[in-house]
């Protein structure tokens, strides 16, 4: 996604994707990039709400966590780099005004393939679909997991 909307000339951060920070450590300078946009939003008294997640080895929603303090983030990256394997941490800036239905977060699973053959290039999707909301209404001041993950491990 982000080499596409790159060439048409958009920032990919700006327009689709959640400002997204992969973190080793805090010696990485990925680490050092996400302190200072952190600092930046908290003085413009921005929404400084975060998602951090496993960066591997997880699925389900197993280890994502919402936080908005620095010392929250903080331990959670380095719990990720102390655990099995030395885990990364993916940090995203969370999405504060989401699509809601009845007040509820959601997401809406659909499978596609797309293949190309010789050069030929075709799509195909799965008619059904599944759809997930959150167990509660949405409220930004409250991070309760059951408000803002979808997940079916939650």
């Amino acid at each position: 996604m982000c080499n596409y909307y790159t060439k048409l000339g958009f920032d990919p951060f700006e327009v689709a994707i959640p400002l997204t920070f992969h973190i080793k450590s805090q010696n990485d300078p990925e680490y050092g990039k996400f302190i200072l946009k952190f600092n930046k939003l908290a003085k413009e008294a921005h929404s400084n709400i975060w998602i951090v997640k496993p960066g591997e080895n997880s699925n389900r929603g197993c280890g994502i966590e919402v936080a908005d303090t620095l010392s929250e983030i903080k331990g959670l990256i380095n719990a990720n780099a102390k655990s099995n394997g030395n885990r990364t941490s993916i940090v995203q800036l969370y999405i504060d005004k989401p699509l809601l239905i009845s007040g509820r977060k959601f997401d809406v699973r659909a499978y596609a393939m797309l293949t190309s053959t010789n050069g030929l290039v075709k799509g195909f999707m799965y008619r059904d679909c599944y759809f997930r909301t959150s167990s509660k209404p949405f409220d930004l001041t409250n991070l309760d997991r059951f408000i803002h993950l979808t997940n079916d491990a939650v």
